[in-house]
């Protein structure tokens, strides 16, 4: 792929050094999916024996809260003060913060490591998707970005079902703390073989910028989240969404007169740029009804067993585990590959969520399991396309922000699709929340609206990422 910064792009770092920091790249990425997933398995339990189950959704939110607040800020302050010390740094902090969660044992500190946890993890997450830019050629990006998406897949897929094994074995705190092990050699093959890169001269970093930055953040996320649950006209949800819009508005002024702004706003004069955080978010937006609604439907419409619906994603997850890196490594050929990789992660979900759409009391279980397993073909072929082509559109000061940027949008598509999709169900089950009819309408009614955005984003991406992406190499 082209882009004319590429020299001043790339790390000098021997062969033996550059695979050492990726190496360790994939074991903080394998580590931090560890994390997510076994925690979600096991934090019931957890609460359980402190008598605190009542903090369950609260503890989710505190975890999707920190990563999405601090996701845009970690990368800015990778751009002024190196990615080896952000990731030290941060990734210690996550590191202290996994053994903490395992030796507490009262739900206030609990929490705080929670979110700390969440904060921290969203500070380096984007860092190792900057190291893949930097420290290897341009045409070997899309491979290296399949590489640490197959390292997601695989950390999810063993830190579930390690921290269950554990669980039940009576290991509750060796469950928890285990994914420590991996984010440490990460961390230190990481700090050993990585040069720290950073900005020249005095760092000015916008303290204002990240206060109001977090307000905004939290006041409109939360607002999102809760507003489902108590209702969008409820007034905590609507002073949450006053709170938040007040503060955006305030920390865009106070962004176009930073000298070192923690989001640059000409990165919006982009159309490459904003174009593909558009795709980003189209391709991010059905998961939330993928992951919440399908099992729903295979259970209480479908009359399944709760474990068939619990293995709907199996498929899937070998799929992801597996294509990406050849999919990278296809797309990496041909910068006109790129724009067919986010049409084919844009159709393979518009056609199966179709499908799903037409769910009825009949309908064989056999098409959930075949529909699913197709957006894994998706998603493998979207993780190692967007991001780097959003990359290739970034000056070298701004590639750390803009790269964190991206993966900003990603999250926060999940959550806008999750108020979108809470509303469609609640609009079609208010009558009769039991009732089997107003259930298959709620469901097809997000399988239906999953299926229009990403049909919406294919159109995006054949008839506008084609053209902007379709250049001499």
């Amino acid at each position: 792929m082209s882009n004319n910064n590429t020299s001043s792009s790339v790390i000098a770092l021997s062969k033996s050094q550059r695979f050492k920091v990726q190496a360790g790249c994939v074991c903080l990425m394998i580590a931090t999916s560890m994390v997510w997933l076994s925690l979600a398995t096991i934090q019931a339990p957890i609460l359980q024996k402190m008598d605190a189950m009542k903090y369950f959704s609260l503890l989710t939110i505190f975890s999707s809260l920190g990563i999405s607040i601090m996701t845009p800020i970690g990368g800015k302050l990778s751009d002024l003060i190196g990615r080896k010390n952000i990731i030290i740094i941060a990734g210690s902090i996550s590191a202290i913060c996994v053994i903490g969660l395992g030796i507490v044992h009262s739900i206030i500190p609990f929490m705080i490591l929670r979110l700390l946890l969440g904060a921290a993890q969203g500070t380096f997450l984007s860092t190792p998707y900057i190291l893949a830019r930097e420290i290897n050629e341009p045409k070997d990006v899309p491979k290296i970005m399949g590489l640490l998406s197959s390292s997601i897949a695989l950390g999810g897929f063993m830190g579930s079902i390690i921290a269950g094994v554990l669980t039940d074995m009576g290991y509750l705190t060796l469950a928890i703390i285990f994914p420590a092990l991996l984010l440490i050699i990460g961390l230190a093959l990481i700090g050993i073989n990585l040069p720290n890169h950073k900005r020249e001269g005095k760092v000015d970093i916008d303290v204002k910028g990240i206060i109001f930055l977090a307000i905004a953040l939290s006041g409109i996320l939360l607002a999102l989240n809760y507003g489902p649950k108590m209702g969008w006209f409820d007034i905590k949800i609507i002073i949450g969404f006053i709170i938040g819009i007040i503060a955006l508005i305030i920390f865009i002024q106070i962004e176009k007169k930073a000298t070192e702004p923690i989001i640059p706003l000409h990165l919006f004069k982009n159309k490459k740029y904003n174009v593909l955080l558009l795709i980003g978010f189209i391709c991010y937006f059905y998961m939330n009804g993928v992951y919440a609604y399908a099992p729903l439907a295979v259970r209480d419409v479908l009359g399944q067993s709760t474990s068939t619906a619990g293995s709907l994603q199996l498929p899937r997850t070998i799929i992801t585990l597996i294509l990406p890196i050849f999919a990278g490594a296809w797309v990496g050929k041909s910068t006109k590959n790129i724009w067919k990789a986010m049409g084919i992660g844009t159709l393979f979900v518009a056609l199966p969520l179709l499908a799903m759409s037409f769910t009825s009391q009949n309908t064989n279980v056999l098409l959930y399991f075949v529909a699913i397993t197709i957006t894994g073909i998706a998603e493998s072929f979207r993780s190692v396309s967007i991001t780097p082509a959003a990359q290739s559109t970034l000056e070298r000061q701004d590639l750390g922000v803009g790269t964190s940027l991206v993966n900003f949008v990603n999250t926060l598509s999940g959550l806008v699709a999750a108020a979108v999709f809470g509303v469609a169900y609640d609009i079609n089950t208010k009558a009769n929340p039991a009732d089997v009819n107003n259930i298959i309408a709620g469901i097809n009614s997000i399988f239906l609206i999953s299926a229009i955005v990403s049909f919406v984003g294919f159109m995006i991406a054949i008839l506008v990422v084609r053209k902007l992406m379709e250049v001499k190499e």
